[in-house]
């Protein structure tokens, strides 16, 4: 899938973090299943060893310093690389570094996305029973409310997608009007809907990874995280939607 380019950001982080640990471990079966697809793979980094980069270099993945902060300056900036480097793409496909389940349905979305024409490809989980339950009834409630405003079916909060080169600059444009966290990939997904771009939606049984549902279940730190992506998640979609 030479036309395709997927892209990331990864934070090996420290190894006496059980989720960092895992979550870096992860990845390398992410980076994995992309080769096994012929699709190359671009993520930009930070506080990885050089052990770790080398590994991910013989994966063929093209590691990108991390230049700067914050969470949606660096998705951009990974999307932009991407885009740079392999001008010949048509596609680009974000992923979290710990979605090894996620490659398999690249194929499938990029052949929708054409016969629809659609500049945006988006993914439905048809089941959350792979999920840490607190994970799991984020992920619903923020569906629920998408869905509601939009009028049709909507994983809102699920980071994966695929975007074509021309629909790119919904994204690449966002200038972090909601604090540029989580909503940096989901606000511009909600513009697009607004202006009535075409979006392809692909239901998928995607399973979380068992070693990341393990690690994060009753974990209070993730739990707080749960919360602040709540307080970002929900107003800015409201307030965006309301405008």
């Amino acid at each position: 899938m030479k036309d395709v380019v997927a892209f990331t950001t990864i934070r090996q982080g420290s190894p006496s973090v059980l989720v960092e640990k895992i979550r870096s471990e992860i990845f390398l079966d992410t980076a994995k299943a992309l080769s096994v697809l012929d699709v190359p793979f671009v993520a930009v980094s930070t506080e990885c060893d050089e052990s770790y980069l080398a590994q991910l270099r013989h994966l063929g993945i093209i590691t990108v310093p991390q230049s700067e902060s914050g969470m949606g300056k660096i998705r951009r900036k990974a999307l932009q690389v991407a885009m740079d480097k392999f001008p010949s793409a048509s596609h680009c496909f974000w992923l979290e570094s710990e979605k090894p389940d996620m490659p398999r349905f690249l194929e499938t979305m990029i052949r929708l996305m054409r016969t629809e024409d659609a500049p945006l490809g988006l993914f439905n989980r048809i089941s959350m029973d792979s999920y840490p339950e607190e994970q799991a009834h984020y992920y619903l409630f923020c569906r629920a409310v998408a869905s509601k405003l939009v009028s049709f079916d909507l994983d809102y909060a699920f980071g994966p997608m695929v975007v074509s080169r021309e629909g790119a600059s919904y994204f690449l444009r966002y200038g972090g009007e909601y604090g540029d966290k989580w909503e940096a990939i989901l606000i511009p997904r909600l513009r697009a809907i607004r202006q009535k771009v075409r979006i392809a939606i692909l239901p998928v049984d995607f399973k979380n990874d068992s070693r990341m549902t393990a690690v994060e279940s009753g974990n209070p730190s993730l739990i707080m995280k749960r919360v602040e992506q709540f307080n970002n998640v929900i107003p800015s979609l409201l307030t965006e939607w309301q405008r």
